[in-house]
């Protein structure tokens, strides 16, 4: 089977290490061939030259007309007789992958949260909701990334059950391991990485450690999230009169494990997941994590971190309890690290090709 792999992001994204990832395992069980959008500036361009098997896709991207004009873009880089299949990722790239002529499509839809829990604005909201329901009059099967977002694609995008799989991402041990712990007289680190947008609750960790604070003023936290100045989080920092709060900004790859194992713990507060890759980051890092349990988070974390409420006292008490505690933050991060073990790109790229099996 000839398989093409589409994606509308670059690989430094997360849609766009989906892809990527999924791609490299699937050389193993068949031909698959990855095209991604490519910008001679941008700093995955490198890595077209490096596999044979990814393929760039020149666009232009007109800003805030990107999602509107980028499937026509893939769509032309394209030729549909080269192909038995194509798995389009994310939505947009699924768009394009609708104008190919007679050949299946699967597209991954990772989830459908901006259905239920959206801060997009109306013309983009509807743009998206066209999108699924032309999916879905095409009956094109869906691929998500848990179970919790297989039931809220049923639910909230209306889709037929049949349709709907889901397909638990891989974590890359090549990309995410303990490194030695050089900290010598650091305080206490607590690290978060994820987006910054509102359903991620940074606000909530933040009145946790306000908290674990009046106990222990030296515990640090670092932030690896873009454009923290777009948010209201460091003018929170001040007001709640915090100490030792850094925001890193954008943190590139190729120093996210660095930036993992310069902490302690991990505590991730998102409100909703459809899957949750950071906690599973933190873990393959040999950081003991405390989560939330939003959409997918327990399903996927549950079995390898400490799952709390969504309650400032709460996660202060589980933080200052791993502070106090050197067994118990030993056993968590243990037991975090066995859990994470079956999250292989493999185990998905099998699942996922035995989609293609039945849809082609």
């Amino acid at each position: 089977m000839r398989i093409t792999e589409l994606t509308d992001h670059h690989i430094d994204s997360g849609i766009g290490y989906y892809s990527f990832e999924l791609t490299r395992a699937l050389q193993g069980i068949d031909e698959a061939i990855l095209y991604k959008p490519s910008r001679d500036n941008h700093p995955d361009y490198a890595l077209e030259s490096q596999y044979p098997w990814l393929k760039g896709l020149w666009y232009k991207s007109l800003k805030q007309y990107r999602p509107y004009v980028l499937p026509f873009f893939l769509r032309a880089g394209i030729t549909p007789g080269n192909t038995d299949l194509v798995h389009a990722h994310w939505y947009l790239s699924g768009l394009a992958a609708t104008y190919l002529v007679n050949k299946p499509v699967v597209v991954t839809m990772h989830d459908v949260s901006l259905l239920h829990i959206s801060d997009s604005n109306d013309r983009y909201l509807d743009y998206y909701k066209w999108a699924i329901n032309r999916f879905r009059d095409r009956e094109i099967p869906l691929i998500v990334v848990s179970e919790a977002a297989r039931k809220d694609t049923i639910t909230y995008a209306n889709y037929p059950e049949h349709l709907v799989y889901a397909v638990h991402n891989g974590i890359s041990n090549d990309r995410f391991y303990p490194l030695e712990k050089q900290k010598a007289n650091d305080p206490f680190t607590i690290v978060y990485s994820g987006g910054l947008g509102k359903r991620k609750r940074l606000d909530l960790l933040l009145d946790a450690l306000k908290i674990v604070q009046e106990k222990y003023p030296e515990v640090a936290l670092k932030v690896a999230g873009s454009s923290p100045e777009n948010t209201g989080y460091p003018q929170l920092v001040e007001e709640l009169k915090l100490n030792n709060v850094s925001f890193t900004g954008f943190v590139p790859d190729d120093q996210m494990n660095e930036f993992y194992n310069s902490g302690d713990l991990m505590v991730y507060t998102s409100s909703y997941e459809g899957f949750g890759m950071a906690p599973l980051e933190g873990m393959a890092c040999g950081l003991p994590v405390i989560s939330t349990r939003g959409g997918a988070l327990e399903e996927v974390s549950g079995g390898g971190a400490a799952m709390v409420d969504d309650d400032k006292e709460a996660i202060a008490d589980k933080i200052i309890t791993l502070i106090e505690g050197d067994q118990q933050r030993n056993e968590l991060r243990n037991r975090g690290m066995e859990w994470v073990r079956q999250y292989t790109w493999a185990r998905t790229a099998e699942l996922t090709h035995n989609i293609y099996q039945k849809v082609a």
